[in-house]
């Protein structure tokens, strides 16, 4: 293999139009072998004068082409090697005339060797001396008995030197040409491989300076870029007994609750189903623990061809700021309890002043206005403690458990009259479900919940349908409904605090975003799933997922 690099790159050496020893070498070489063929059989035309000035000027050629320094010359000069050999052969060629006119065939070599160096002057320099060493002696010889197929045998010679140099020139300069196209291309690359490791140098200095995680995957969910933050927050969720720990196997659960969130419902993994969200808050940490909370969003990244090529998913640490918000609800609970019992007492007694009957007719008046705002304060109160509950609950429930079955014909009958009321069809599929431990009451309150929706979302006219149902080992509880329904997009952020959809906030239908938070947190907490599907203009279906042998068990 070695010896076959080391012939390549000699014989590289020969025809290139530079390293004008190695080629004078072989040329040598050749013209060596050629005089011992003829010596053979003709050695007196080897003997002769000029045949042996030739091999001489050969020689002293081969030196000068390696004892030289020819590229401290200027580039003219290095024709003189070429010239030579030319003058060389025109010696050879005097000596063997007719009887071995081929030779003059050799003056091609160094004639191509000038157009190589050259190109266009080299080409015409080769001419004149092919026409000077080889066609002159002719035409001297033939005189004066000259004739015009003398002038033609003798030009034809030079002229076929000129025709393949100019035809070696036109290739060369088309090479050049291309030449440059292509180091000018390579020296492109090259700027923009520079510039881009320096955007890549930037964009990673960048990122790794920002407080929030970021995550970058392919289009096959594989990382291509993680930051310092994120890498810290990896290792933050990682088992100690795994060194690099897939998604699946980090410690991430549900806030306030123990339930590890599944494979497919994590942040990245989601991402990869091509899903784009925004705060989806998870907990990190072995569960019985605070952990750390993260708002997490991500979003699709289209290439040129709006083609998805992959997808970003950002972390926030948001530990401070949920802490922050709990140390705030729990003040405003306590003042609303605090004020809710002085209101209540002064409601009373000013009910109690109204219902004397000597009360003058003006201060009656004054005090029905006093009542009327006093019970609006104590509405507005009331309702800061229930969302101040509602909010603890979220963040951590506190469930009583009996054996009891599922409560779904309750729910479908107390909400029966407000579903006559409003001009909805409402029907049940249910069947009996098994015995399960669960709270009665945190269950009937999620699916509470889900109906109150559907009756709010559906318009008059329109169908629910509760469905119960036993799945295998699992029992289901789907509110299907025939309302406004949801997009894609919406249908992401459903389950987020505070979430409501476009269509929710601009039609006067009551609303804080609450709801469906808590109903995925009594459900978590229960070790069940909540689902949704929904389509724009045709409605909803909400399904709870109860594993019979997993609530039994818990």
């Amino acid at each position: 293999m070695d010896l076959a690099a080391s012939v390549t790159r000699q014989l590289a050496r020969v025809v290139s139009p530079t390293g004008g020893g190695s080629k004078q070498l072989y040329f040598l070489a050749f013209v060596a072998v050629f005089t011992l063929m003829i010596s053979f059989s003709s050695p007196v035309f080897v003997q002769s004068g000029p045949y042996l000035a030739g091999l001489i000027l050969l020689a002293l050629t081969t030196v000068a082409a390696f004892a030289v320094p020819w590229r401290r010359l200027p580039s003219w000069c290095g024709a003189i090697i070429p010239v030579l050999d030319i003058v060389a052969v025109g010696l050879f060629r005097d000596v063997l005339r007719t009887e071995a006119s081929a030779v003059s065939l050799l003056t091609i070599i160094p004639a191509l060797w000038l157009v190589a160096r050259l190109r266009i002057p080299g080409a015409v320099i080769a001419t004149v001396c092919v026409a000077a060493a080889i066609a002159g002696p002719a035409l001297v010889r033939s005189a004066p008995d000259l004739t015009s197929t003398d002038i033609a045998r003798a030009l034809l010679l030079p002229f076929t030197v000129l025709q393949v140099g100019l035809l070696a020139a036109g290739a060369l300069k088309v090479l050049d040409g291309q030449a440059r196209r292509m180091t000018a291309t390579l020296q492109e690359k090259e700027e923009l491989l520079e510039a881009t490791a320096s955007w890549e140098r930037l964009l990673e200095n960048i990122l790794d300076s920002v407080p929030v995680g970021i995550v970058v995957v392919d289009r096959e969910g594989d990382d291509v870029l993680m930051n310092r933050t994120q890498k810290a927050f990896h290792e933050l969720c990682s088992p100690t007994d795994l060194h690099d720990p897939e998604e699946s196997q980090l410690l991430l659960r549900y806030p306030g609750t123990a339930t590890a969130i599944p494979p497919e419902q994590r942040p990245v993994r989601r991402a990869v189903l091509q899903e784009s969200f925004s705060n989806y808050v998870i907990s990190a940490g072995p569960p019985g623990q605070a952990g750390t909370k993260f708002s997490t969003s991500a979003r699709q990244i289209l290439d040129r061809h709006g083609n998805r090529d992959g997808a970003v998913v950002v972390f926030s640490d948001v530990s401070s700021y949920v802490d922050a918000v709990r140390a705030q609800q729990q003040f405003v609970a306590a003042v609303s309890h605090e004020l809710r019992t002085p209101l209540t007492s002064v409601i009373g007694y000013l009910e109690l002043a109204m219902d004397d009957e000597e009360l003058p007719e003006g201060a009656a008046g004054y005090l029905a206005v006093a009542n009327r705002n006093a019970e609006q304060l104590l509405t507005l109160v009331q309702d800061l403690l229930h969302d101040q509950i509602t909010r603890s609950t979220v963040d951590g429930l506190e469930l009583r458990r009996h054996r009891v079955s599922l409560i779904a014909q309750e729910v479908l009958e107390s909400a029966a009259p407000q579903a006559e009321k409003s001009g909805i069809s409402l029907s049940g599929d249910i069947e009996e479900s098994p015995v399960m431990l669960v709270d009665a009451k945190r269950l009937t309150q999620a699916i509470s919940n889900l109906l109150s929706n559907a009756l709010k979302y559906t318009p008059r006219g329109g169908t629910i349908r509760v469905r119960c149902r036993v799945v295998e080992s699992a029992v289901e509880v789907s509110i299907i409904d025939s309302g406004i329904g949801m997009s894609d997009q919406e249908q992401t952020n459903l389950f987020t605090e505070y979430y409501r959809t476009e269509t929710a906030r601009s039609s006067p239908i009551p609303g804080h975003g609450i709801g469906l938070a808590l109903t995925r947190a009594l459900v978590l907490a229960h070790g069940g799933q909540i689902s949704v599907r929904s389509t724009p203009g045709t409605g909803s279906t909400f399904t709870i997922r109860l594993s019979v042998d997993r609530v039994s068990t818990s």
